[in-house]
């Protein structure tokens, strides 16, 4: 696993609360850190956010494009201030991509930290879940982004519920199928896409890892980079400490490799310690039916009760 001396984080994982709950005509900014947007989808997204109340603010570079992100580093960076300076209560990313990474030593982070508003993104934007982690005071919120709100309407409706202060106390339903190695752990959620948490090793923006459960998506990865990028996670002593790992569905992921889905869960048994839980399969992340959850609260993951569950606000 490698000495835990090599890891040290400025902070240990803490339990944080959550945002306020949104009232009705709240301002909720959506932002573009990352890849280009499509106009179509935006437009749904924007409508949805509307008929539910809500007063949907654009960024600036909504509809901006250079090369395979929505704009300069130094648009997108203004996007997002533009938005805190507007008065927004919420920032929803329009879309994931790539371009996250390259603004995290550049962010705002006293401003957001002073703001304490929902931050909301999958993909990509676990880059800046990981990162607010050790900076925010409040819960970050891996959920649906908005140009996935026109055709995932059930992820839509969670992620309304969670910002107006119906969350649910249960995350997830866990069927027997669905469990690699039972048992109750309790700990704080972290995690978000494989891929950019393997990335973020060594960089001052991980989050930490230690006593906490550990939420894991991709897609589009062949089995033996999904290898490649746990046993990185490992040999850098990351999973040394967690209490369990819950997987999503990793949308097309495997590659069509015959019995890719067990040998992804034997690579899961065998990177974290012998009592984590272990769980696979769940409805989060890339693919439909991407279900809602926080990151940063104390969740508790029970296969005798057949449920992972969060302790409230």
């Amino acid at each position: 696993m490698g000495p835990r001396t090599r890891y040290n984080q400025s902070m240990s994982a803490v339990v944080r609360p959550l945002p306020a709950p949104l009232e009705p005509g709240a301002r909720v900014g959506v932002m573009a850190p990352a890849g280009p947007c499509d106009p179509a989808a935006v437009r749904s997204g924007l409508e949805f956010l509307r008929a539910h109340g809500f007063e949907a603010v654009p960024a600036p570079n909504l509809a901006s494009r250079t090369a395979y992100v929505a704009g300069s580093d130094e648009e997108r960076l203004a996007g997002i201030l533009a938005l805190l300076d507007g008065g927004v209560e919420a920032l929803v990313a329009a879309r994931g991509g790539y371009g996250v990474m390259r603004l995290l030593s550049r962010m705002p982070w006293q401003r957001l930290a002073a703001w304490k508003g929902w931050v909301v993104g999958f993909s990509d934007m676990t880059a800046l879940h990981a990162g607010l982690a050790t900076r925010f005071p409040r819960a970050t919120l891996h959920g649906p982004m908005v140009t996935s709100l026109g055709r995932d309407r059930a992820g839509g409706e969670l992620l309304v519920s969670w910002l107006s202060g119906r969350a649910p106390r249960r995350l997830f339903e866990v069927s027997p199928a669905r469990v690699a190695r039972p048992g109750v752990a309790r700990g704080v959620s972290v995690g978000g896409t494989l891929s950019l948490l393997a990335a973020l090793v060594g960089t001052p923006f991980e989050p930490d890892y230690r006593g906490a459960i550990l939420f894991l998506e991709d897609v589009n990865e062949p089995l033996y980079r999904l290898d490649r990028l746990l046993t990185q996670l490992r040999l850098s002593s990351r999973l040394a400490e967690v209490k369990a790992v819950v997987s999503g569905r990793l949308a097309r992921c495997g590659r069509g490799e015959p019995g890719w889905r067990e040998r992804w869960r034997r690579l899961l048994l065998e990177a974290v310690p012998p009592d984590a839980v272990v769980v696979e399969g769940l409805p989060f992340g890339h693919g439909g039916g991407n279900v809602p959850f926080p990151l940063g609260v104390e969740v508790e993951v029970n296969t005798v009760r057949g449920e992972i569950s969060w302790g409230g606000a």
